[in-house]
């Protein structure tokens, strides 16, 4: 059995969750979880509650609700050094979407790039926002993604990025990656494209991209875009990479009752402990319930509770 620290989050969060605890129950999966309501200090402090952080240290792995609060996401990004974040966008049959079969990694940087957070006035009325990039910060997401690309049989890394512009930046991270792949080359075909390029690609020709990587921002992007090819922003399940432990979570609004994204990324953290058979077992009967039947819950057009997907789900696993 493994112990698995549980954050509730906020919204529907904590329903969510819960339908996550009914669906490993149903199929019997070896996990404790250590759950916890509170996700933050205090109404007025939206820093990560020290229990939960406790609790990460010692799982090394973790399963969380949405949380709304863009500080609470960097303080955990922070406290963890939290460098990467995975997406896992896999087109579901039976949802409603015009681009057909596709299975793409989306591996961008969490800490640097346009997302670093630094700010400030030049003069008045004029901002600047800097953009970090670090050579020991793109060579430790390089070394990340061919080594995780590797151990998922993926056979090639496309990297989005926008040196015809920034050139020192973007340059120094397309650097990174070229050298990284300069030791991959007997397994992983690699590609270098604009920003630009990439999106347009993933729309135009969703079967080809393979795993896609980038820096901060423009990542994000490609995740939403992803995520919507999938039928809806909100089910594209993913986590977080750190030395300490990975989170895994689906990047959703609070307000998004559809079990789908926290219960594929569910998915997602068995694979991660070596569960792979309840891993398989689980993800199979959501996929069915899209392939066979016609609930789906409001945001994907239905009208159906998530207590009504879960049961679906759950039945498929008698």
């Amino acid at each position: 059995t493994t112990c698995v620290t549980l954050i509730n989050g906020e919204g529907v969060g904590p329903e969510l969750m819960s339908a996550v605890q009914e669906v490993f129950s149903a199929a019997k999966a070896p996990i404790e979880w250590d759950v916890h309501d509170e996700f933050q200090v205090s109404p007025d402090n939206e820093n990560v509650a020290p229990a939960i952080l406790e609790s990460l240290r010692k799982n090394r792995v973790g399963l969380k609700g949405p949380v709304d609060s863009r500080h609470w996401q960097r303080d955990i990004r922070k406290q963890f050094n939290q460098f990467a974040y995975v997406s896992a966008c896999k087109n579901i049959e039976g949802l409603n979407s015009p681009y057909g079969e596709f299975d793409l990694l989306i591996i961008r940087d969490q800490m640097e790039g346009d997302y670093s957070g630094i700010e400030h006035h030049v003069v008045p009325g004029v901002m600047q926002t800097i953009k970090v990039c670090t050579t020991a910060g793109a060579q430790r997401l390089a070394r990340f993604v061919f080594l995780y690309a590797t151990r998922n049989n993926r056979k090639k890394i496309t990297v989005a990025h926008k040196t015809n512009i920034m050139k020192m930046t973007d340059g120094n991270f397309l650097e990174a990656m070229q050298r990284q792949a300069d030791g991959f080359k007997k397994n992983i075909k690699f590609e270098d494209r604009y920003l630009d390029t990439v999106c347009l690609n993933m729309l135009m020709t969703p079967d080809q991209p393979d795993v896609i990587t980038s820096s901060s921002m423009y990542g994000d992007v490609m995740r939403v875009l992803a995520g919507s090819m999938m039928g809806a922003p909100g089910i594209c399940p993913g986590f977080s990479v750190s030395p300490l432990g990975n989170v895994f979570d689906c990047r959703m609004k609070s307000d998004l009752a559809n079990p789908t994204g926290p219960l594929l990324a569910a998915v997602l953290m068995l694979r991660h402990i070596k569960q792979e058979k309840y891993a398989d077992r689980i993800e199979c009967a959501i996929r069915e319930v899209y392939r066979d039947t016609d609930i789906r819950t409001e945001d994907l057009g239905g009208n159906a509770t998530v207590s009504e997907f879960v049961e679906a789900v759950c039945e498929r696993l008698e």
